[in-house]
């Protein structure tokens, strides 16, 4: 069976910039987003338990949930070598264009 890579990767928390990766490059406008939920999978290849770091919006605060347990978790434990699942959602940005380098 093969191996489960666990491989640290930074993922960018806040004002994740995908302007140059949007399909319509017609707009203007700065496509960023924020990061508000991670699965995390522990384990091999084969089997293995899953977790959840969500950030409640409202509150501005990340959580961890694993079964029935919930624990309040600071920004800095978000991202581990067991992310394995990321949601970002897009920030409404209004006004904001993107500069075209003139």
């Amino acid at each position: 069976m093969k191996q489960k890579l666990e491989t640290f990767v930074n993922f960018p928390i806040h004002d994740f910039d995908l302007t140059n990766y949007i399909a319509n490059k017609n707009s203007s406008r700065l496509q960023l987003y924020e990061w508000y939920a991670i699965t995390n999978h522990y384990g091999s290849m084969g089997s293995g338990h899953y977790t959840a770091h969500i950030k409640l919006l409202d509150e501005n605060k990340w959580y961890h949930f694993d079964d029935n347990h919930i624990s309040s978790i600071s920004g800095d434990e978000v991202n581990t070598v067991a992310t394995y699942v990321l949601f970002y959602w897009r920030v409404k940005i209004d006004d904001v264009a993107v500069s075209n380098g003139d």
